[in-house]
């Protein structure tokens, strides 16, 4: 009953449903969300097994590295928190000696999502600014992180799925806070918006625009996964699988202030903007190795990332990156994108549930190094990426892709319930009270 009453309001004639705007083109794109969808449904599965190769399968990090903004809380205790770690006798032979690594440098850390209001001080600013300052002349989105630390342990990507872990509360959105109110821009002070959302970032320009669509599209793509791998129970005990309600609950209108309808539809300007640094690094792939010391799987590997890539080209026009940072202020305006997002890189190390940060780190870093490929300026076939950077870029596009997936099925879970069974929707409006971008 209590899902019935949750999904009343999707179901009502008088209000808009979860997916109205999942039509027409995609905002700061060319093609529209059919494209996009039937894109999707020809490369999905091509992407999925792609992951599953030990290039791609094993990721190097240092997950114990201190927040720099605040205090640590406390870790999450639950055992839906926990990470299996590899033993050296798991991880491929090539990717444990890096010694062997080839073509490909070591690994960098992309981090973590954003900071909160008022969570950094002025000092902790300009530390901040002071080291960004030094780093303007490369075209890194995230920190770097030595993956030679003797904390870096190699993690399992399959034996550690995201999924719902129970993190929640304050602190998880003190995280999201600090992304949303000290990261991403906000629209112009003369505006009628003191708040970022799909009305205020029409008052940006261009390129602030993209920042906020990209972080909000990664930030639903993530609380879709959440929804889609939830804890259940059945006859033999917990299983994962898909909650509607919690669905519901952070992408409904009512329960967002209409903003989550919105949301969605940047998880496909996402999903474009990295599809389009995929397909434009198509020169890196032909010349990377994809090395893990087995030579068969080397060249397999290899084939199916450049056999993937190229079918990603027959999509329509995605996302035009020349059209940004163009005119006197170009340099400011970029210089400030890098500061933001390196800043948000960074808050992944405050996020206090290990398996939230592994995949926190992954996802930004994956979006980083597509941000690297479309706006580092140079002759992409000459850009150098480390392994670590074609590793989450990989994952994370699949994430996004397995999010587009989920979205297809939660609809399908919609459109399966009759009208007649919300019948008591003008009973319960606002069930679960208003849930913000930065509350997820």
């Amino acid at each position: 009953m209590l899902l019935l009453l949750l999904l009343g309001v999707v179901l009502g004639g008088d209000q808009p449903s979860c997916f109205k705007h999942l039509r027409g083109k995609v905002d700061e794109c060319y093609c529209s969300v059919a494209d996009v969808d039937t894109t999707h449904k020809e490369n999905h599965e091509a992407i999925v097994q792609l992951v599953t190769r030990d290039y791609f399968r094993y990721y190097k990090v240092n997950l114990g590295k201190k927040c720099v903004f605040w205090e640590d809380i406390g870790e999450c205790t639950r055992s839906t928190c926990a990470l299996k770690t590899c033993s050296d006798k798991e991880v491929p032979a090539g990717l444990a000696d890096n010694t062997n690594r080839s073509t490909e440098p070591t690994c960098e850390e992309e981090k973590e999502l954003s900071k909160i209001n008022n969570v950094i001080s002025k000092d902790q600013k300009e530390l901040l600014l002071d080291l960004d300052s030094r780093e303007t002349n490369n075209m890194d989105f995230c920190v770097k992180e030595d993956e030679e630390s003797a904390d870096a342990e190699f993690y399992d990507l399959l034996q550690n799925p995201e999924r719902y872990t129970g993190y929640s509360g304050e602190a998880s959105h003190r995280i999201w806070r600090s992304i949303y109110q000290e990261n991403c821009f906000k629209p112009k002070k003369d505006s009628l918006f003191l708040d970022t959302n799909h009305k205020s970032i029409n008052y940006m320009c261009k390129e602030k625009r993209v920042f906020f669509r990209a972080v909000s599209g990664l930030h639903a793509s993530i609380s879709i996964h959440l929804a889609a791998k939830y804890p259940l129970e059945d006859f033999f005990g917990q299983t994962w699988g898909r909650n509607l309600a919690e669905f519901s609950r952070r992408f409904m209108p009512e329960s967002t202030g209409g903003e989550g309808p919105h949301w969605l539809k940047n998880l496909y300007f996402v999903y474009l903007l990295e599809m389009r640094a995929i397909t434009k690094a198509l020169p890196i792939w032909k010349r990377l190795d994809f090395y893990s010391g087995n030579p068969d799987e080397d060249r397999e590997t290899k084939e199916q990332v450049i056999n993937t890539t190229e079918k990603f080209l027959t999509c329509p026009d995605t996302f035009d990156e020349a059209q940004l940072f163009k005119g006197p202020a170009a340099e400011e305006l970029l210089s400030d994108f890098l500061v933001h997002f390196r800043n948000i890189s960074l808050i992944m190390d405050c996020v206090t549930c290990d398996k939230c940060r592994l995949w926190g780190k992954i996802q930004i870093r994956g979006l980083g190094t597509a941000l690297k490929i479309l706006f580092s300026g140079a002759d992409v076939s000459e850009l150098e990426l480390e392994r670590g950077e074609v590793v989450t870029l990989f994952n994370a596009f699949n994430q996004l892709s397995h999010s587009l997936y989920f979205v297809r099925e939660f609809k399908h879970d919609l459109d399966s319930i009759k009208p007649d069974q919300a019948s008591e929707k003008k009973k319960k409006r606002n069930l679960f009270g208003s849930v913000k971008h930065g509350e997820l």
